[in-house]
């Protein structure tokens, strides 16, 4: 699923089909000289129950990920589309001056 926020910014949504246990992957991502740039990622690419936020910058890419506790996947998923719907363009900020 994509989701529009404002010229330039979207969110992105992906989750892995059933059955469980799910993997996702939600992102904010910024549009520079027409090509679309991710600048952080939430997911638990590695292993389902471990949830992560990367960080990227301009200059070095993707960082190293910050380690989330949660109590499920849902809540993981909730926590991360919440946090990536309300501080996109703070997100999309600090990427464009990195």
């Amino acid at each position: 699923m994509l989701e529009d926020l404002e010229l330039g910014v979207r969110v992105r949504y992906r989750r892995s089909e059933p059955p469980p246990p799910y993997t996702y992957a939600i992102t904010v991502e910024a549009e520079e000289r027409g090509v679309w740039q991710t600048v952080r990622l939430w997911d638990n690419a590695d292993d389902v129950n471990e949830h992560h936020m990367h960080q990227y910058s301009r200059r070095g890419g993707k960082e190293n990920p910050m380690i989330l506790k949660f109590n499920s996947i849902n809540e993981a998923m909730a926590a991360a589309k919440d946090e990536a719907r309300l501080r996109a363009a703070e997100i999309v900020r600090q990427w464009r001056e990195s």
